[in-house]
């Protein structure tokens, strides 16, 4: 008890680091980001110039000391320290190089290496949430009898060791939606959209994509799967991409809404199914019902009758033998 609970209180510890990290990175994605466009409409003779080339210096000096935390973090988790390293490693390169190329002047080329620079950002970021999930998730199914402790969308995801239900990821879609109309709206007055905000958001969505991949999975397992889950997936991922880029506009909105249109349309179809499903189990079968002693027993007095008309001494007359005969097919026909 003592070690799980080391472990746990480990998890914990990783859970926030993750955490922290993840708003440090979508901080300097950014910050490149917006240098990057400021140094596309700077001419390079300006004294302006020069001091974009030390904004440079300074993000990498922020990716410095985020690298500590990370290579920390991947030393303790062994599933991500292999993807780490290569994020990292082409970072500092991306890094190293954008400012050669802003010390030449050479700005198209500096701009090139900024933007692999924000793509492997962003890679790092979308790793950090699902690993954030993972762990999330780990914990609350070794505590009995709790609840969940991660709320994807903001809402509950029902208890552990089960999969998320499609409603509750509705549900949560539906929460997390409104959010981002709020952060939209709140953009278009002026105010600008924070890289926790998105980062929280990102991650959110994460959580929802996960759990209905999830429940995809078993619905496979099971020989039910759906095609129709697989076009909402697509979407959610499309929709992380845009909030770890922090983009936020009419098309990402319009996305949102679809997704949890088709969302309620999968809720509804899975609804009728378990219906249609219950009905069929509660329809009766057709069963032979054993024939009654007595009635059995006249049966078998017809038979005998029967029986005894058919065996009827062939030296009757034409006539009586039709006779019988006509009676015996009357009594077969009852």
């Amino acid at each position: 008890m003592n070690m799980q609970g080391g472990e746990m209180d480990q998890q914990a510890e990783d859970i926030k680091t993750i955490r922290q990290l993840l708003e440090n990175l979508v901080t300097v994605s950014y910050d490149q980001e917006r240098l990057s466009k400021d140094i596309g409409s700077t001419p390079t003779t300006t004294p302006r110039f020069v001091d974009l080339v030390k904004q440079q210096f300074k993000i990498k000096g922020d990716f410095a000391v985020i690298e500590d935390s990370l290579t920390a973090l991947a030393m303790r988790v062994d599933k991500i320290e292999s993807f780490v390293t290569e994020k990292v490693t082409e970072i500092k390169y991306n890094l190293n190089h954008s400012i050669e190329q802003l010390e030449e002047r050479q700005s198209n080329r500096a701009i090139d290496n900024q933007r692999r620079t924000m793509t492997n950002l962003n890679d790092l970021a979308l790793m950090l949430s699902e690993s954030m999930k993972d762990m999330q998730q780990q914990m609350s199914g070794s505590m009995p009898g709790s609840q969940m402790c991660n709320k994807p969308g903001g809402k509950g995801e029902g208890k552990s060791g089960g999969k998320v239900p499609t409603d509750k990821i509705t549900e949560g879609q539906q929460g997390l939606n409104e959010d981002l109309q709020k952060m939209s709206d709140n953009m278009k007055q002026g105010k600008k959209g924070s890289a926790k905000d998105f980062a929280e958001a990102a991650a959110r969505q994460a959580a929802l994509r996960k759990a209905l991949q999830d429940l995809q999975k078993e619905k496979q397992e099971q020989g039910k799967g759906d095609s129709g889950l697989q076009d909402i997936l697509n979407q959610m991922d499309k929709v992380e991409t845009d909030l770890v880029n922090k983009r936020l506009n009419g098309e990402s909105l319009a996305r949102q809404k679809d997704i949890l249109t088709r969302l309620l349309e999968a809720e509804k179809a899975e609804r009728q199914r378990e219906l249609d499903d219950k009905r069929k189990a509660e329809t009766g079968e057709d069963k032979l019902r054993p024939v009654p002693p007595a009635l059995q027993e006249y049966l078998k007095k017809r038979q005998a009758e029967a029986a005894l008309y058919k065996t009827v001494s062939p030296s009757l007359k034409a006539h009586y033998r039709q006779l019988v005969d006509d009676y015996y097919k009357a009594l077969k026909s009852k």
